[in-house]
């Protein structure tokens, strides 16, 4: 575990922020080479996956809404979709990268997010983790499209950065500035957003 990770991310929690990591793993290496066409330099992003922070529970631990996709051979388990985690999911040694972005939010706008969050996470109808999605928003970096529909856009999933935008969405506010796609919604659209208020960088 990363403990200097997980101690910025715990100082700077508050309910409704936005995290995000950038993982040098596998999947984690692709995703910001393909939004190297979203950054000023041209150079690949620093992020790699955003989630919604949630409430800090009893037990100490700060939860968090997302949507992932996680398949581990050791536990022989598969997660697929908007879910809840702890966020000492993500403090990993191969994370090199972290930030929280906040808005200046009421209380009572901060619950309504941490609602939403719930209702999706908890909701009967699952949302899952849109591999193929990746793809579409890949080809509208590349084509200079972001501003249209995701081609391979699904009503039944979502990836990370799309949830957390549909979460704020849902109470009246876009974090997301510019002329973006709520599919093609990616932790870099966050990084760039002029929406933030709040802003703390982590890295290695």
């Amino acid at each position: 575990m990363n403990q200097a990770l997980l101690t910025f991310f715990e100082q700077h929690y508050a309910p409704g922020r936005v995290g995000l990591i950038g993982q040098d793993d596998l999947k984690g290496t692709l995703i910001r080479g393909a939004e190297a066409g979203l950054t000023p330099d041209h150079r690949p992003s620093k992020w790699s996956h955003t989630f919604l922070m949630g409430e800090r529970r009893r037990d100490g631990n700060v939860y968090i809404f997302e949507s992932d996709l996680r398949v581990s051979v050791k536990d022989w388990e598969v997660q697929n979709g908007v879910m809840e985690s702890r966020i000492v999911k993500w403090c990993l040694d191969d994370v090199s990268h972290g930030c929280v972005l906040g808005m200046d939010l009421t209380a009572d706008l901060a619950q309504r997010l941490v609602t939403k969050g719930l209702e999706y996470a908890y909701d009967e109808d699952h949302l899952r983790y849109p591999v193929g999605e990746l793809f579409g928003t890949l080809w509208a970096i590349i084509t200079h499209r972001m501003a249209r529909r995701n081609i391979f856009d699904d009503k039944h999933a979502v990836q990370c950065a799309t949830f957390v935008r549909m979460c704020y969405q849902a109470i009246g506010r876009d974090p997301v500035t510019g002329p973006v796609a709520i599919s093609n919604t990616s932790p870099e659209s966050y990084y760039q957003s002029h929406a933030f208020t709040f802003r703390r960088e982590w890295h290695v």
